[in-house]
């Protein structure tokens, strides 16, 4: 059976997620559009890692359009959005630090992960 890699601080486990999400060779397909958020398969244990009873996500997907999109996601028991918003600054502020007026788009899914959502690329070429 395959175990979550586990880290003591949310940083050193960015340091490990970031790279490897962020390598093109390990992005995925995206969901088509208006479906709820990716779960996170119960079985892709190459993308999360564990900070004590936090759990974190990360993926590029590439959606149908090529549009290319980042997503990280945080569960844990209590978790609410507000905090997991600081878990994200946190998780990005070394690669990839929040800017004002970036906009990320939020969702929970039924297993109560909340997905943070945004372009990664700018859009794709248009002919």
């Amino acid at each position: 059976m395959l175990s979550i890699h586990e880290h003591t601080n949310l940083q050193e486990a960015s340091d490990e997620l970031l790279e490897f999400a962020l390598e093109p060779s390990n992005w995925m397909t995206a969901t088509t559009t208006g479906q709820t958020p990716a779960s996170v398969p119960a079985q892709d244990v190459q993308n999360q890692r564990r900070v004590g009873a936090l759990r974190v996500y990360a993926v590029v997907e590439v959606a149908p359009s090529l549009e290319v999109f980042l997503r990280v996601a945080f569960r844990a028991p209590g978790l609410t959005p507000v905090k997991a918003a600081d878990h994200l600054e946190t998780f990005l502020k070394q690669r990839l630090p929040l800017t004002p007026n970036s906009e990320w788009q939020v969702e929970v899914d039924e297993r109560r992960w909340i997905h943070f959502v945004r372009r990664y690329a700018s859009p794709r070429l248009q002919a």
